[in-house]
This record gives structure tokens, sequence and C-alpha cells, in this order.
């Protein structure tokens, strides 16, 4: 089940017209519902085997934000839009009215009437948590298994799972998005069995991920980072600590394992901090610069999450430095400094800089220290204007504990999103109690910069694909060289060429297929294969190649090993 809750000044909706012959019997006149929590609902095929525990747990989680919103009006909503897989007309409807009488108990519940064409208008009080999205099983109930599904459902499944929904409009400009771009190319798909917000990367968009990673690894490692590998979840009380639970519950994805309740992480902070107090620190193994490729997870809403840009598991080049008050300045020039090699090294252009600050009449979102807020402000644009760096000042968009300096950017459809962020924590070090033996021997009280230095791999992946239009850089690129054959005689050759390329670790690809040439040619460049090496007679005979280039230079009489060499050297300068 997928439902959208809305915290609502009022909600009206009036019945137009059947959309089922058999929809209940309703009078078609406007119904208006003030000071409600709307529930949007769509009943999905998962839910029809176990209707009388999905309508415990729709109870369940109706009550709990009911609760948190303090409303005692309900109004239950159909609403097929939130889903692809559909339960049965009859079976959904007979949910919903079972649903209403359970919520009924405690709540004043309107049900809007079932298989009917309805307008509406509601008015959504807009604070952080009017607008919730959840989905979820019948809890409790163990998943059937495979010998017991019937045999429709399991084709319904099976169909569902052969199903790829990788459409999207282009921009104003006619260029592809990620979304187009990771399916011509075979980078990665999606499916409904898996979920939204999870992309499967295939073995081609795992390369581009792959030598990111490795290149931001790399480098850091190089700048004084040590690397963490810390775990996915932790029991909430980690969560109460840093305050993730109190500002950020909404977007995490718990459970319940026994008597405790886990998480998964939306950020790693915690775990390196507890890394940091596994052992007494001095004022001279400061700073402390720890490092972690990372899942992360939040649950974003369903209609925020688009291809590549937004999900709601994905990898971050995270880091956390724990340094001197006087070490600041210093330690974040270093951080400005990286970000700039990065977005270089990427040729990430058309960005700017956001100075995010905190809104002080919001005490829901950021933790309420107003001194602390302005001491740690004043130090971040003093940096800033020391660096000559331009930036925008902007309110309310601060992380709940701290100032921070965003690299925003706009994809192709002209939407303003962050691609890599920096920021002064002035609050978890506290919360934490993290401290080190000052030079007098008196405990002190680090600081914290929390940073990304690529951002998250997937939203850059996104950006230089649509940057380039899939058009890679070699050292990016998943089909390096293409090697084609003109006919059966040249595939010993074209063989001894492709072992060599794969030998010196160039991502080649072999097609030797009975086709045309002109079509292998065509099928490369529609790969966007950075070299494709053509094999005929007279390369066979001479030893030699012939190498065209994406850009449809072609040359002739090529060595192959001076060939390999080229290679490598455009790799290592990644150009």
């Amino acid at each position: 089940m997928k439902i959208l809750t809305l915290h609502s000044d009022y909600i009206t909706f009036e019945p137009k017209k059947k959309a089922l012959k058999n929809a209940e019997e309703v009078e078609a006149k406007p119904k208006t519902v003030k000071e409600c929590l709307v529930v949007l609902t769509a009943v999905e095929k998962r839910d029809e085997a176990n209707a009388e525990a999905i309508v415990k747990r729709l109870a369940k989680e109706v009550s709990d934000i009911a609760g948190q919103v303090k409303t005692e009006n309900i109004v239950l909503y159909p609403y097929a839009h939130l889903s692809s897989n559909l339960a049965l007309p009859d079976k959904a409807a007979q949910i919903m009215k079972d649903a209403e009488k359970e919520l009924s108990k405690k709540f004043k519940v309107t049900r809007a009437p079932f298989g009917w064409y309805k307008s509406f208008e509601v008015k959504c009080k807009g604070h952080p948590l009017s607008e919730l999205s959840r989905e979820f099983g019948a809890e409790g109930k163990e998943e059937a298994k495979e010998e017991e599904l019937s045999k429709e459902a399991r084709e319904s499944l099976l169909k569902t799972m052969s199903k790829t929904k990788m459409s999207a409009e282009r921009s104003k400009e006619g260029l592809k998005s990620n979304v187009e771009l990771g399916r011509e190319l075979d980078l990665y798909t999606v499916n409904e069995i898996i979920g939204s917000g999870l992309p499967l990367l295939t073995p081609k968009g795992a390369t581009i991920r792959r030598e990111l990673e490795r290149f931001i690894v790399d480098e850091e490692l190089k700048r004084g980072y040590g690397y963490t590998v810390t775990p996915i979840m932790a029991k909430s009380d980690l969560y109460k600590i840093s305050g993730h639970w109190q500002h950020y519950k909404e977007f995490m994805f718990s459970l319940n394992v026994g008597n405790e309740v886990f998480a998964l992480r939306p950020m790693t902070c915690p775990f390196q901090f507890v890394i940091y107090k596994s052992k007494i620190r001095s004022y001279k193994d400061l700073p402390i610069r720890y490092a972690e490729i990372s899942n992360l997870f939040r649950n974003e809403k369903s209609g925020e999450l688009m291809g590549l840009t937004r999900l709601r598991q994905f990898t971050l080049a995270d880091a956390h430095i724990i340094c001197r008050p006087d070490q600041l300045e210093d330690e974040f020039e270093k951080v400005i400094d990286l970000v700039k090699y990065v977005m270089k090294t990427l040729d990430i252009k058309d960005i700017w800089y956001r100075f995010s600050k905190w809104d002080p009449k919001n005490k829901e979102k950021y933790i309420d220290n107003p001194k602390a807020w302005e001491t740690s402000q004043k130090s971040m644009k003093k940096i800033l204007d020391k660096l000559k760096m331009k930036y925008v000042e902007a309110e309310n968009e601060a992380a709940f504990y701290g100032p921070k300096l965003d690299i925003q950017y706009k994809n192709i459809f002209g939407k303003e999103d962050t691609l890599i962020t920096v920021q002064i924590d002035f609050a978890l070090p506290e919360k934490f109690d993290l401290t080190y033996v000052g030079e007098d021997s008196k405990s002190c009280r680090p600081i914290v910069i929390h940073r990304s230095s690529i951002g998250c791999l997937e939203r850059t992946m996104a950006y230089i694909l649509e940057k380039t239009q899939g058009s890679l850089p070699l050292w990016l690129s998943p089909v390096q060289v293409k090697v084609i054959t003109i006919n059966d005689r040249n595939i010993p050759f074209a063989k001894d060429v492709f072992s060599k390329l794969k030998e010196k670790g160039i991502r080649a690809e072999l097609n030797e297929d009975a086709e045309t040439i002109s079509k292998k040619v065509r099928d490369a460049q529609l790969e966007k294969a950075n070299y494709i090496v053509t094999i005929g007679d007279k390369e066979v005979e001479k030893k030699k190649l012939a190498v065209r280039t994406r850009a449809g230079e072609v040359k002739f009489d090529v060595d192959v090993d001076d060939f390999v060499k080229s290679l490598i050297n455009e790799i290592e300068k990644r150009d």
C-alpha cells in the first residue's frame, strides 16, 4: 500500500462521474472537511492476500501521523495515481471501507467514494510534517513462500519485473536526461519490484561509478584522509544523541528488531564520532580526517525521486574533519581546494556557491542555540570572504546542526539542486561530548567540518551524463574501444588486438558478428565508444590498425603498441 498524507486546512471534493460500473452509490454533491489529515491511498495487488493485516497497518500509520500533527479528522481518499500495480477494484473498495471502520474507533473519518471520477481542492498547511509519504506491506504477516504463490500472482509479479519504466521528457534544447541516457546506453534500470528511488546499475553503469570512486579515494588518501568502514544501520539511540531522530526522523527508514528499534543511516557522522571516542585524543592528534564511501538511505517523497539525481539509497563520498578551533580556517581552505580540484578534473562548470544559513524563527528544523549559530556563521563568512569566493546567502537552508556552503547547479530542465556541500558543525561535538587533551592538559572541545568532495556518486554521474550527453571522457567511459571485423578472415588478428587491450586494462569490446561494417560502426557510435578499431584484410596483412575517433577522425596504419600507449596516457591524464 502507498499513501500520501496532507495535513490540511480543508479539502473539498465532489463526485462527478462513475469510473466503475459497480461503483458505490453516493450523492454527487460537494463535501468539505476542515482541519483534517487527508490520506491519499493506493491499495496494491500485494495487499489483497492480507487485507485484514493491511487495514491494521494503515490504521497504525495514519494514527501515528495524526498524533504528530494533532488532528482528529481523517479523510480517506482513494488515489490510484500513487501506484501502477493496483489491487482489483472490489478488493480495494472493501479495504477502504474496513479502514474507515477501524479508524473510526479513534477519529472522525470521512471516506471519499471509491470508483468515481472526482474533483477536489485541498489547502495544505505547509509545515515540515504536512506532506508525508509511506509505503508498506502487511506488518506481522510472513511473506508467502515462492511455492505458495498462486499462478496468477506469480505471473503478475514476473510481468511487473519484466517492465522497465525509464522515460523522461527532453529539455527545451532537446537535451536528453540521465534517465533516457541510462536506458539507451544500458547504464542502469529501474523496476517496481525493487522500488522507487532504487536504481540497478548494470556493469556499464557500475564502471562509471567505480571510476569516480577510485579517483576520489586515491586523491583523498594523498591528502591525509583515513578511510573507515561503518555499518549501514544502528539502534535509534545513536540517532537520538545526534538529533537526527528528533529533526530528521521522517526521512529515515526504521525497523523493529526484537525489542529494539534500528534505522538505516541517513548520514555517516555519528558512526565516525564513535570511532573518535574510542580512545583519548591529544591536541597533537588533530586534525583527524575520517572519510568513507557511504551507502546512505533517505525516505524521499515519491514525487521527488528522479533517475540518478534523487534516490532513496545513494552513495556519498563523505568525510568529517575533527580539528582544533585554531585549525578550522586552514582545514576549510583545504576542503575548498579539494572540491575545486574535483570540479576541474570532472569539468564541472556552470555552478555557484550558496552560503546556507539558519532561520532563527524555525524552531522545529534547527538546534536552538542562537549564539553558536551566529558564531559559526561568522566564521564561515570570514573564510569565504578571505578566499574571495563569490556566493549568495540563503536563509533556512542550513543543516539542522550548522551552516553550510553548497555547490549548486541546475539540471537540463532548469531545476536547482546541490552537488557538493561543506558544513561547519558546532552542535554535534557537544552532543557526542567529543574532546581532546589540550596543550595545558585540560579537556577541550574540537570543531567538525562535514564535507563531501565529489558529492553523491549517482548524482554526479547524472550531472556528467547530461553535460556530455553520454559522450564520456576516456577514463570514465564503459566502452573505451570497440574492435570490429570486416569478415571472418580478420577474426584471429582482431582477437589478438582485443586481448592486448584487455591485458593493459583497456575496456574493450569485440564485435565479430556477421553484419555489415556500416552497421557495426553505427552500433559502436550509438554506444558512445571513444575509439572504433576496424580490422580488415589490409590491417591483418600489415599488422596495423584503422582507428576512428568518436569525433569521426580516422587514422590508418596505426601501430598496435603505440595505440595502447596513447590510450593509457589519455586515461592517466583524465583528459
